[in-house]
């Protein structure tokens, strides 16, 4: 029975090995052919970019010369015999077939010799308008050999701004051939210059002689016995929209790839495009070495596989109770998973005890700014301390990232809370032993005799702990009637949001900014306070937090902006001295879409400058934000100016000042209260002159003494804020402040 069961087993395997082999295959040809393609279309980009360089760069050469040689022509030169062998030595110099000029009567006095009416010609007819630019591909009419050209053109004014005449420079289409003559796609790929309507202005020696007899491209590709029909279509549209386009056509029974990019050619209405082109055998090429080498490989795997086979069915038993022992380990600690702990505590009922849910605020900062590797460090020393601290018939587990269970047992709140702040304590000497960014435990407790239902036990510790998280203010709550009322608050403060907003009880408060030489206003920074019905004051760590939490904080951020830009209007209207207002932007609005186009659309309906509204993003919210740089940017395109605020509150990446550009860095009070210490003062030292060979400007925050004034002047900080000169005001008072510190003139 175990022979027949081993060898359906095995049978299974092989099958199983074969298919994989098989459509490991199909899928590695897919993915290879996919990747091949992708990289000829990159290379096709970077090569029709280059040539379009080249090709731009010759026509803007000879535009920029015969602007030149026009400027220098004036009405009493014109018809000077020396003109014309001033523009010989031209024509030899940049290899023109001729030069010539056209005067207000359309006759051509050339360098050649030849005198003709050119009033016919188009560019003589636009050159007397007033326009300049490049033919298309003509036949020479002057002379005996009617070879292909383009004819430079530029009007000629007088001295009065008067047309007189149209410099022209005949040019060998024959260079534009010769330029395009570069050898890309081991010599397979090709490039052509096609005009706006399809003309086909030059091409590469090495393009199919099918396409080089055609005189355009569009109806070379109208043509199905030539190229694929649809093709043409498209490349129409191209042309039309003036933009790049990136596609492939059927010819010459082979597919093609072609890019075309759009030339600078000085007139928009004869637009220019540079069309590169590669077949696709060139693809075929190079995925066939690549398929070669994998269809062996998994030759090799599969044979590898089959001989596995007996090994694995050997070993079977022995790795199933491995595999038992694994699924109750956490991999990263090598201790009790999560699986494992509520095994454990459903055999033990009926005691009293407390679920703690413990996780570390702000964990992802250390992922972000010191890497993934030391953040796993972190947590197996955060695994290490819980369990040192277990007592018998405890029990942890890591469940997943920096989230941790513990249960701990006992009834006495009291000798629990000791035990907490002990373990606190140890956590945050992680910080010191890593030399990383502060931890900031967190952790909610409910407390049970009754351990049937685990994962609700569980969930009302992960609730308790939501309740104090985003507060920075303490390391631990209790689910108990404390939080329940919490709670009830909260949903209040969050059903009263709305009429709150619209009843104006959210009163945006002004912090100054004062020069530190003299104490004279430079601006202020607007806080938000929420005026209560009764008269009472909300603190804004009851209500900010909160708001985080359930997006409003975004509509809050939209309310200050605004209401900043009114009184800063009703400030310029009444002539009043007016200073910046810089608003904070929290976290949670930087992820909303079109944040910069609000924000514009906001201050150009007030008709006011943005040097008068600055704009504050919290360094916390930089570091995991992929997006933030270029939203910084794009604020700026809009002409705001940008603060880093809190800088140094423990989450500094200094080389994070190179990639985003802000124009202003606000030192946290943090780094504020390190004057005095000489490390300290050192650091400070160092991080505002990084800055400020960055272009930033610097303000200190929460500046409180004498003593840190005077070492921020000697640092050169552009200005303070802090109460040292004043705490935040309502907008009375700060009026009144701007009277008294207003610099006279």
């Amino acid at each position: 029975m175990r022979r027949k069961l081993f060898t359906k087993q095995a049978t299974f395997i092989i099958l199983a090995v074969i298919l994989l082999c098989a459509g490991t295959i199909v899928r590695f040809s897919f993915l290879v052919q996919k990747e091949m393609k992708t990289e000829i279309q990159n290379s096709l980009k970077d090569v029709a970019h280059q040539n379009r360089v080249t090709v731009s760069g010759e026509i803007q050469d000879k535009f920029n010369l015969l602007l030149s040689i026009a400027d220098e022509i004036h009405d009493t030169q014109i018809k000077e015999t020396h003109l014309m062998t001033e523009l010989q030595s031209i024509v030899e110099q940049y290899n023109f077939k001729r030069m010539g000029l056209v005067d207000s009567d359309g006759m051509v006095h050339t360098t050649d010799g030849y005198e003709k009416d050119l009033s016919f010609r188009e560019f003589y007819q636009d050159g007397m308008k007033g326009l300049a630019g490049i033919t298309n591909t003509l036949k020479d009419s002057i002379g005996n050999y009617a070879e292909s050209i383009n004819v430079f053109s530029v009007p000629v004014y007088d001295q009065t701004n008067t047309i007189i005449g149209v410099l022209f420079a005949t040019y060998r289409t024959a260079q534009f051939e010769n330029i395009l003559d570069v050898s890309s796609f081991d010599g397979d790929g090709f490039t052509c210059i096609v005009a706006q309507n399809g003309d086909l202005i030059a091409s590469s020696p090495s393009a199919p002689s099918s396409m080089r007899g055609s005189s355009n491209l569009l109806s070379f590709f109208a043509n199905p016995n030539d190229a694929d029909i649809s093709c043409g279509k498209t490349l129409n549209e191209v042309f039309a929209s003036k933009e790049n386009g990136l596609g492939s056509y059927e010819s010459d029974n082979q597919t093609y790839y072609y890019c075309v990019v759009p030339l600078d050619n000085l007139r928009k209405d004869r637009q220019w495009y540079n069309l590169t082109i590669v077949p696709e055998q060139v693809l075929v090429d190079r995925s066939y070495p690549v398929m070669h080498h994998v269809r062996r490989m998994l030759i090799i795997v599969f044979t590898a596989s089959l001989s596995g086979i007996a090994a694995y069915m050997y070993t079977y038993h022995l790795q199933s109770k491995e595999l038992v022992r694994l699924a109750y380990k956490d991999t990263l600690t090598d201790g009790d998973n999560y699986v494992c702990f509520k095994e454990n505590v459903k055999h033990h009922v009926n005691f009293p005890g407390f679920y703690v849910a413990l996780d570390l605020s702000e964990f992802k900062i250390i992922n972000a700014t010191c890497g993934v590797n030391k953040g796993d460090t972190v947590l197996k020393m955060v695994w290490e301390i819980i369990v040192s601290g277990l007592r018998s018939g405890e029990y942890a587990a890591h469940i997943h990232a920096d989230r941790f269970i513990l249960l701990l047992k006992g009834s006495s709140q009291a000798d629990l809370e000791t035990r907490l702040d002990r373990l606190v304590l140890r956590l945050s000497s992680i910080s010191v032993q890593l030399n990383i960014p502060k931890i900031f435990p967190v952790m909610g407790i409910y407390q049970t005799s009754d351990h049937n239902e685990i994962e609700q036990n569980y969930g009302k510790a992960v609730q308790a702990k939501h309740t104090i998280k985003a507060t920075h203010s303490r390391h631990y709550a209790f689910y108990d009637e404390l939080d329940m009322q919490q709670l009830a608050e909260n949903k209040q403060l969050e059903d009263s949001f709305e009429e709150a907003l619209q009843n104006g009880e959210f009163k945006v408060w002004y912090q100054p900014k004062v020069n530190p030489d003299d104490g004279t206003l430079l601006g202020a920074e607007a806080l938000i306070r929420w005026q209560l019905p009764d008269g009472s004051m909300l603190p804004p760590y009851k209500f900010i937090p909160l708001f985080e939490q359930n997006g409003n904080i975004a509509v809050l951020d939209e309310y200050v902006f605004r209401t900043v830009c009114e009184q800063q209007k009703k400030w310029l209207e009444s002539g009043a001295d007016t200073y910046p207002v810089s608003v904070n932007i929290s976290r949670v609005s930087l992820y909303f879409t079109d944040l910069v186009g609000k924000y514009k659309r906001i201050l150009d309906s007030f008709q006011l400058d943005p040097k008068y509204v600055q704009l504050e993003i919290t360094e916390s919210a930089t570091v995991d934000n992929t997006e933030i740089s270029s939203l910084i940017e794009d604020f700026h395109h809009a002409g705001f100016t940008m603060l880093l605020d809190d800088f140094g509150s423990g989450y500094s990446s200094l080389s994070t000042l190179n990639v985003m550009h802000f124009d202003t860095i606000k030192l946290d009070k943090s780094l504020i209260d390190y004057i005095g210490d000489t490390k300290g003062e050192k650091l400070l030292h160092y991080i505002t002159r990084l800055a400020q060979s960055l272009g930033m400007s610097i303000t200190a925050e929460g500046v409180e003494t004498a003593s840190q004034v005077d070492f921020l002047k000697d640092l050169h900080c552009s200005d303070i804020q802090g109460y040292f000169f004043s705490k935040p005001l309502p907008l009375s008072d700060y009026e009144a402040f701007a009277i008294e510190h207003t610099k006279q003139p």
